[in-house]
């Protein structure tokens, strides 16, 4: 892991500055980059955030979420800028759908992630598998830069850190991890504004997807299961964000705390045989190697992949490594 003297110095020589979100964006994603966009425009220098995917509107409420366009890297001139940096990725390809990106040979990437899978494959590294959520980390590096952490960039970095905590609940949720998010309401974050849009705002749309995946709930040994299949998702009328919120939150909120149960799957059909996998839980009960199977990934509690086939095929491959 590189110092973070050294990530300082790069990030102060550079003028223009890529920040790709990666794929299907989760709250930590979202309030990571928008966090380091607020340091480095304090810096003077020119930022551009960029997602591949559509930012989910529940994180809207952020401070500078406008700033972030739409559009994939590999579609861009890369070699416009001196600096990429990555955030919560656990590749170094996760933030396009093209799956590779050729980086022009000047630009300087730096890699700051907490996931296992983190082969630390910048040129410049910080990398802690131990944190909860690569907010963390980032504010590791503010405090050691001695950053004056604004009300703006307190709530950019206290949203990514409870969303993918789950609200605290996940493992690696640590002492530190609270003392950093007491720290942060100190600095001005919202913490009932981000409670509130983070897992209390949904769409009346919602529950649809809800009722339809606890009337397919089932459950085999300690695993809980659900799925909603392309033509019941297109009678609930709900859009893909809507989609992607609420099966996230039917997985550890309304299947995972049932008793006795240590993990948790969702299986949605968002087009015909492309099929979504959604896994939480509890404990060491890792559903991680599950997803790092199929060929997606995640943390030990909180996982995902994409399944091409029939939804039949997708629970019962799942269900078979879950069960192991």
């Amino acid at each position: 892991m590189d110092s973070p003297k050294t990530i300082l110095k790069t990030v102060k020589a550079a003028n223009r500055i890529l920040i790709p979100l990666h794929l299907r964006p989760d709250g930590d994603m979202v309030g990571s980059a928008l966090a380091c966009y607020h340091f480095l425009k304090s810096l003077r220098k020119t930022v551009v955030l960029i997602s591949a995917d559509p930012v989910d509107k529940t994180f809207s409420f952020l401070p500078g979420e406008k700033r972030i366009k739409i559009k994939d890297p590999a579609k861009m001139d890369l070699a416009k800028f001196d600096l990429i940096i990555l955030l919560d990725n656990g590749d170094p390809f996760r933030y396009s759908k093209a799956g590779r990106v050729d980086l022009p040979p000047q630009l300087l990437l730096i890699n700051i992630d907490h996931h296992d899978s983190n082969r630390e494959f910048g040129d410049l590294n910080y990398v802690n598998e131990n944190a909860a959520a690569a907010a963390e980390i980032l504010l590791d590096l503010f405090q050691a830069w001695k950053v004056n952490i604004t009300p703006d960039m307190a709530n950019c970095l206290l949203t990514a850190i409870y969303t993918d905590t789950i609200g605290f609940m996940t493992k690696k949720t640590s002492a530190e991890t609270l003392t950093k998010a007491a720290y942060l309401i100190k600095r001005g974050a919202n913490r009932e504004k981000i409670v509130e849009n983070a897992f209390q705002n949904w769409s009346p749309k919602t529950p649809r997807i809800w009722s339809v995946l606890l009337n397919n709930m089932k459950t085999r040994k300690s695993i809980a299961y659900s799925q909603i299949s392309y033509k019941d998702l297109k009678k609930t009328g709900c859009t893909s964000e809507e989609l992607s919120s609420a099966r996230g939150f039917a997985a550890s909120e309304l299947l995972l705390p049932i008793n006795n149960i240590k993990a948790a799957a969702i299986f949605t059909e968002e087009n015909p045989k492309q099929i979504r996998v959604s896994m939480r839980s509890k404990g060491r009960f890792s559903v991680e190697n599950v997803a790092k199977i199929m060929g997606g990934g995640g943390h030990a509690n909180s996982a995902a992949f994409n399944y091409a086939g029939n939804l039949k095929d997708a629970v019962l491959k799942t269900l078979k490594h879950l069960t192991k």
